[in-house]
């Protein structure tokens, strides 16, 4: 991104938030310390995980796995066969929050997602040397939960992600099911896949006819939060 279209871009963002909503900076801000804060809560949980992928032009067979999470950012997972489990949003949504002297956080009006109405907050880093380029985060504020974010970024260009959560998870901001939405021509594919190029089209060979954006479905279960878990796990 250039310096002087990131510069509109504050300045777009800016406008957005004189125009529409008073003293929004410090309501943006506040809506994602909550989140943050509520992250904490979960120091550590393991989860069962199913994923499903769908990237143009690769056959990836779907994958159960098991996960392991523990504060501050240690993350294992286990599985059999292939997975792609892409980081940003999924692990990194606290170390993002965490810091909000090192983000610009502006309000940008409502929406609706299935009965609950969202702040929707755009987040610019301050750092150039972020991978985040900007964040656009769609929150929850009666539960200090994220119900969708769009992340555009300098490793994978644009990840769209749709979080849903039972019960015990919006206690914990973890969702039990994540929907991903991946820009294909950007998107980095494990190497074990990338491999095979002879079998596997490169992405930059799309079509027009053919589809720019894949996803990737997680779905959780047998979750068990705050029971503890050995370091000795993330080591091996």
């Amino acid at each position: 991104m250039s310096i002087n279209f990131k510069k509109y871009t504050l300045l777009f963002l800016f406008l957005i938030s004189f125009l529409n909503i008073t003293n929004a900076k410090p309501t943006a801000n506040k809506s994602l310390q909550l989140v943050y804060e509520k992250l904490l809560k979960l120091k550590d949980y393991t989860a069962e995980v199913n994923i499903r992928s769908n990237i143009p032009l690769i056959k990836i067979m779907p994958v159960n796995a098991k996960i392991f999470f523990k504060q501050p950012n240690q993350f294992k997972m286990i599985a059999k066969g292939i997975a792609i489990l892409p980081k940003q949003g999924f692990s990194d949504l606290a170390n993002i929050l965490k810091d909000s002297n090192s983000y610009l956080a502006v309000l940008a009006g409502n929406e609706t997602i299935e009965q609950t109405t969202t702040q929707i907050i755009h987040l610019i880093p301050n750092n150039d040397n972020n991978d985040l380029i900007i964040g656009k985060f769609w929150v929850d504020t009666k539960n200090a939960i994220v119900l969708k974010s769009q992340l555009t970024t300098k490793s994978n260009g644009n990840l769209l992600i749709n979080y849903q959560y039972d019960a015990a998870g919006k206690a914990y901001g973890l969702p039990n099911h994540l929907l991903f939405t991946v820009d294909v021509k950007k998107f980095k594919i494990p190497k074990a896949i990338a491999a095979d190029v002879n079998k596997i089209k490169s992405a930059s060979t799309l079509t027009a006819n053919q589809a720019k954006t894949g996803s990737i479905d997680i779905r959780f279960s047998n979750i068990q939060i705050n029971k503890g878990i050995d370091d000795k796990v993330f080591k091996k």
